[in-house]
């Protein structure tokens, strides 16, 4: 088999965005096993896309891995700014990565993040921030490998 293709979509009406809807709904039962509290709302996924396409290449990215024409896993960014009172620059935020179960463990997670990063660095950010969930460690690893240090530790009560 040959090395996937990493790139980024540009265009909104991409079509290939659709394919990452039930890829999106299938990183929350994963995360959901590894120790998520959030429920993912009915449409949640189509709420996600229909976000990432509005503000696509203005305030975030989406890069994706293809095996021939079908996509394999997708990993998106964003950019915001820190409030005022820290400066308020600009900061970028790692906020989903996937890779379909067939295609894990070959470095296709390790290459789209590495696209993401670039672009990040384009956009002259001050420092990317990332969340994983609690008990799942290779990805803690993983953010780690590219230099993501522990800041914050998050809890929440479900009421």
């Amino acid at each position: 088999m040959s090395e996937p293709d990493i790139g980024v979509i540009t265009d909104a009406s991409d079509p290939r965005l659709e394919a990452l809807v039930p890829m999106f709904e299938d990183l929350h039962t994963v995360m959901h096993s590894f120790g998520m509290m959030q429920q993912l709302a009915p449409n949640g996924a189509r709420l996600w896309i229909d976000g990432v396409r509005a503000g696509l290449e203005r305030f975030n990215r989406m890069v994706i891995a293809q095996q021939g024409e079908e996509v394999i896993g997708f990993t998106c960014g964003s950019i915001k700014l820190a409030p005022e009172y820290l400066g308020g620059a600009k900061v970028g935020h790692w906020t989903q990565l996937y890779v379909t179960a067939p295609h894990r463990r070959g470095g296709v997670s390790r290459a789209m993040s590495e696209k993401l990063h670039e672009w990040f660095m384009e956009k002259g950010v001050s420092s990317i921030e990332t969340q994983v969930t609690r008990d799942h460690p290779s990805s803690v690893q993983f953010a780690e490998s590219f230099g993501y240090q522990l800041e914050w530790t998050s809890l929440r009560k479900l009421l």
